[in-house]
């Protein structure tokens, strides 16, 4: 937001009582003597832009644009008013309504670098992809040095289709700002779908002195080292016998008679679940036409979750301090998290259907319990059908190389629990019944 008094006119006596307030952190009172003004003086486009101005920072973002739009009808040159309008509508969601304020003000103000910035970004939230670009260079040219627009426009131009522009653009964002992890997430994402796996490694090398233990630069590095034919070194990484742990469940959790009656109870918790539905085939969720999914499976009210909850988190703890204690120096163990707290999420496959290979970065762990397997998983004559594989590649990805894979036989009450940066599926299968799985990751917690 442009502050008070930037218009470059010299502010007003009445327009420095209310700078004073504002700037001694009495918002609420300068705010009110603002609509007091504006109500004789209503067309005062300094105070009503100071109005949008507070009434935008005490989170009324309604009451900031129609003031910010009273502002610019009563001075059409107001470009920081303008500007400042651009970035109300984008916090309400009408970005259409933002690129035309957007543009005014770099209209207006040709040199000021955030109106085209701020508008790529709102062009680009509309997947207007050519009009983002062409905004977000004009910023590059005035601020050449803005590490942040120099990734804004990789993206955009990723979205054309210009991958080596794009990483030209990061190269150049990392370069001005060499520890802005974001910048080397991006930049390594892109190497990796451009196949330029040695790049990709030493780039992940460098994230990864930045940020230990990151699950996302572990599962990228493997599989760029997989590509290079390092294949003991992506091994070390994604260690299936180290790392991957199966826990059969005999013993029913309080309150339930045996396990096949838990088991029936989280299944249909899950499939009569008020959000289980279809993702849209643009959600990263999505895998095929049959796969439903859940938002926060242990929400309330959580009926037989609550148990499930209570499992998970005692696996999951001793899960981490365990590997925790065997190999300190391995990549992954070097920063276990001290707190963690668990998202899940119900899975239901209707009677076919596969999981593509997949990733769950915003864990540090990850696992999937499974409470209803139907025929004929598991039958001698049906193979590896409808089983869970780790390993495989992702489709984004112009992986060569036959990646090492483990597939495990799903069970009912059977719980896995892995790495997040371990790429896992589920293999295709045709049955009668909905298959049910319950995933779950630990989240670290800062």
């Amino acid at each position: 937001m442009q502050r008070p008094g930037s218009s470059g006119a010299a502010p007003s006596a009445v327009l420095q009582q209310l700078s004073t307030l504002y700037r001694a952190g009495r918002r609420s009172e300068a705010l009110a003597a603002c609509r007091r003004i504006i109500a004789a003086e209503p067309r005062r486009a300094d105070v009503l832009a100071l109005a949008g101005l507070i009434a935008a920072e005490l989170g009324d973002v309604a009451e900031a644009v129609a003031h910010y739009s009273a502002a610019v009808a009563a001075k059409p040159g107001f470009a920081e008013a303008q500007y400042n309008l651009g970035n109300a509508l984008t916090r309400l969601g009408r970005h259409d309504e933002a690129v035309t304020a957007f543009r005014r003000a770099a209209k207006l103000r040709p040199d000021l670098v955030a109106a085209h910035a701020n508008l790529g970004n709102a062009l680009y939230t509309l997947r207007r992809w050519e009009e983002a670009v062409a905004s977000y260079r004009r910023a590059v040219a005035l601020a050449p040095n803005a590490a942040e627009v120099h990734r804004n426009l990789a993206l955009a131009l990723h979205e054309t289709g210009d991958l080596d522009g794009a990483i030209d653009c990061l190269r150049r964002a990392v370069a001005l700002k060499g520890d802005w992890v974001k910048a080397l997430q991006t930049l390594a994402d892109f190497l990796m779908e451009r196949g330029l796996w040695r790049d990709a490694v030493e780039l992940c090398d460098r994230w990864l002195r930045l940020v230990p233990a990151n699950v996302e630069v572990l599962g990228l590095k493997a599989v760029a080292l997989a590509e290079l034919g390092e294949r003991s070194a992506a091994r070390y990484l994604v260690d299936f016998e180290r790392f991957v742990e199966m826990i059969e469940f005999s013993e029913p959790p309080e309150g339930f008679a045996s396990m096949a009656a838990f088991n029936a109870a989280l299944a249909r918790h899950a499939l009569e679940h008020p959000t289980l539905q279809l993702p849209p085939k643009t959600d990263p969720r999505y895998h095929c036409a049959t796969l439903r999914i859940t938002e926060e499976f242990l929400a309330e009210p959580k009926g037989p979750a609550a148990a499930f909850e209570r499992m998970v988190e005692a696996a999951a703890s001793d899960y981490i301090r365990t590997l925790a204690r065997r190999d300190p120096t391995h990549p992954f163990l070097v920063n276990p998290p001290r707190r963690w707290q668990l998202t899940s999420w119900a899975a239901v496959l209707d009677g076919e259907g596969t999981l593509n290979p997949h990733v769950h970065y915003a864990g540090y762990i990850s696992g999937v319990y499974y409470p209803k397997i139907p025929q004929p998983i598991g039958a001698p004559d049906q193979g590896q059908a409808g089983w869970f594989e780790f390993g495989g590649n992702p489709e984004r990805f112009p992986c060569q190389a036959v990646p090492e894979t483990r597939a495990i036989q799903p069970r009912e009450g059977l719980m896995l629990l892995f790495p997040s940066y371990f790429y896992h599926r589920t293999l295709p299968f045709t049955s009668s019944e909905p298959r049910v799985s319950i995933a779950f990751d630990a989240v670290p917690v800062a």
